[in-house]
């Protein structure tokens, strides 16, 4: 069974500290959305049905916006491939 990735939590930006990688950036990306989209439902206990329309638009909001992110991090990652 494969481990489970957690994301790393985002720390100030010390003077020599690097700019973290593409793929460091999706791999958090990821398991936010992840973790957003196991909220959304993954307990079963229909909370995302009695949020109201409003939450669950803005719930689906923030999960496009998180794999819109990801897709253009796993692009600059190299990932994507050639065309």
């Amino acid at each position: 069974m494969a481990k489970r990735i957690m994301a790393r939590a985002t720390a100030p930006a010390s003077p020599h500290a690097t700019t973290p990688s593409a793929a460091d950036l999706l791999e958090c990306k990821l398991e936010q959305l992840n973790s957003l989209l196991w909220c959304c439902h993954g307990a079963g206990d229909g909370w995302f049905e009695d949020a109201g329309a409003g939450h669950r638009d803005n719930l689906l909001w923030i999960a496009s916006d998180l794999a819109r992110d990801a897709a253009a991090l796993f692009q600059e990652s190299g990932g994507g491939g050639a065309a």
